[in-house]
């Protein structure tokens, strides 16, 4: 086999793995990172495929600015993970039951 054929399923696996690990993990910081991995596989793809621009664009767009962004605001908004802290407005659950039927 090609080395290039050989390196093409080792990332194209990796950027399948990556995928799916964006998909299963709860916590947002890891599933952004595993984003960003999937984007630097796409870019090795394109790499290989022999599309350097693709490959600078999506280094450039998609790994670099948009993951950057992506990570900003989750860190920002502070995310919580379930069963860490109480839950501070369990009230407004009923509530919201009442006047849902309310407006119905």
């Amino acid at each position: 086999m090609d080395h290039n054929i050989i390196a093409f399923v080792i990332v194209a696996a990796i950027a399948i793995a990556s995928a799916i690990a964006v998909i299963a993990t709860k916590n947002s910081v890891h599933s952004a990172v595993f984003l960003a991995l999937n984007f630097i596989c796409l870019a090795i793809l394109y790499l290989l495929l022999h599309a350097e621009f693709l490959f600078f664009v999506q280094i450039a767009v998609y790994a670099g600015a948009i993951m950057v962004l992506f990570l900003f605001v989750v860190m920002l908004i502070r995310v919580r993970t379930e069963g860490t802290e109480p839950d501070e407005l369990s009230w407004q659950k009923p509530v919201a039951v009442i006047l849902g039927l309310l407006l119905i």
